[in-house]
């Protein structure tokens, strides 16, 4: 692969009259990250001569503290997704350069064989850390927590937290720059990230020293720096897209209640006509008739039934997460749903295949959604059958599968259910599914339904385990 990279950057004009001759400094790494060859510029950006760099990681150019974060940022261009961003390069006289890179691929024949960074200073910067955050083209914040403190940040980091250089925030407890209810949650990710582990990122709450509080979202990695382990930690502010989102959250949320109001009507016009009808009939020749009576109560119930699942989605009960045992959960529903499915023929059986983890989660929220899933599974097998339920932990999650045996559902219908008021069964609603995915989504959980016709429904939760 570098003989065809050599070939490439040698057979034309690209190595003439762009990369010798470009005033910036400009590094050609293979397919590995590795430092192939770099323009005479660069010696005047870092001090060294570009032979001294080949088949060394291009990381390596940075400052210590600033090397795993230009690691990621060439592994995000190796896997096609580039983004310019500053940090500082280590010059042969033992100053920081504070420089902006840009990636791109280099390709032979249609196909990458290696990459170029361009490499430009940051002119103003040297030697002077902290009058160039401004110019700073990085979207995440690097943070270095080591042996109980924070060790170093930088300049986007910086500016993030709203303070006025460096020293401010090494100065300022760390644990201070989050709200109180998620100070656990970041406790924990360094924990996690001590022992070793890469943590997904979460989503958390940040309190700027100026008061102001924005959405971020930070990422955790163990990382060796100076010859010390370390937390490595990239935090992005995520203030603008929260507003996104909640905008087109809102968006839906209108067009849901144009639904809603059309499902209504059509779903308590039914049994409203019924009770009319039969309220003119006792009006007019004044019999009172059981069945009337038993008619009418039974539509009634069916009126309170949507009223009490549309409250549930309209006004939901603050959730309250404490954490709970999983597989002690799923045994109390199934305990619940056991007498019910073996009048139906119905046998429930439930598989542990790993040793399943502490969940946070609000318990009676969470079994509602799952008494939901077993009840939808039950009511699906009229001529008697089996569901499995099976639990297990993978990549930080919890997954629980409910396998039923029954009719399935047919595609065109598959891709509607959770919709107001669409319901598969005759006397459905369509509104428990809605309920119970509003459930999951609370627990930052996700809700996926596969179904073959004739073969039975699948509906798995994956949820975020605790510690």
């Amino acid at each position: 692969m570098r003989d065809l990279l050599e070939s490439g950057i040698r057979s034309g004009l690209f190595y003439r009259s762009f990369f010798d001759q470009l005033g910036q400094a400009a590094f050609i790494l293979d397919r590995t990250g590795m430092v192939f060859t770099g323009n005479p510029a660069c010696k005047s950006l870092t001090g060294y001569d570009p032979w001294q760099w080949e088949r060394k990681p291009f990381w390596s150019l940075a400052i210590p503290e600033e090397r795993e974060m230009v690691r990621l940022q060439t592994q995000f261009a190796m896997e096609g997704k580039p983004r310019p961003f500053c940090t500082y390069l280590a010059h042969q006289t033992d100053y920081a350069v504070q420089v902006s890179i840009t990636f791109d691929s280099f390709q032979t024949d249609g196909e990458v064989v290696g990459y170029f960074a361009i490499v430009q200073e940051i002119m103003g910067t040297r030697n002077d850390s902290e009058s160039c955050a401004s110019a700073d083209l990085s979207k995440e914040g690097v943070f270095i927590y080591r042996s109980g403190s924070l060790q170093y940040a930088n300049q986007v980091g910086v500016k993030l937290v709203g303070a006025p250089h460096l020293n401010r925030v090494l100065q300022t407890p760390f644990f201070s720059l989050f709200h109180p209810h998620d100070i656990p949650v970041v406790d924990d990710l360094l924990k996690r990230t001590e022992r070793g582990e890469t943590v997904h990122p979460l989503e958390i709450e940040l309190i700027r020293m100026d008061g102001i509080m924005i959405d971020a979202e930070v990422l955790g990695t163990y990382a060796v720096i100076s010859g010390k382990p370390s937390c490595y930690l990239l935090i992005r502010d995520i203030t603008e897209r929260k507003r996104a989102q909640e905008f087109l959250q809102n968006s839906e949320k209108l067009a849901l209640v144009g639904q809603l109001a059309a499902g209504i009507a059509h779903e308590i016009r039914n049994p409203l006509t019924s009770l009319k009808g039969f309220v003119q009939l006792m009006q007019k020749d004044g019999m009172r008739k059981a069945e009337y009576f038993s008619i009418m109560s039974s539509e009634l119930v069916r009126i309170e039934l949507i009223v009490n699942e549309l409250l549930v989605l309209a006004k939901p009960h603050e959730a309250a997460f404490e954490t709970r045992d999983l597989s002690n959960l799923v045994s109390h529903v199934v305990a619940l749903l056991e007498t019910e499915a073996i009048l139906r023929k119905v046998m429930i059986q439930v598989i542990f295949e790993t040793e399943m983890p502490m969940i946070r989660c609000d318990e009676n929220h969470l079994k509602q959604a799952f008494i939901n899933f077993l009840k939808n599974g039950i009511e699906a097998m009229q001529g008697g059958g089996e569901i499995v339920v099976r639990l297990r932990c993978k990549d930080n999650r919890a997954v629980i599968r409910f396998e039923d045996n029954g009719v399935g559902i047919p595609p065109h219908q598959l891709a509607r259910l959770g919709e107001a008021f669409f319901t598969t069964k005759e006397s459905g609603t369509g509104l428990g599914l809605m309920v119970s995915r509003r459930i999951i989504e609370n627990h930052r959980g996700t809700l996926r339904l596969t179904s073959v016709l004739g073969q039975g429904t699948t509906v798995e939760v994956s949820l975020p385990v605790h510690g």
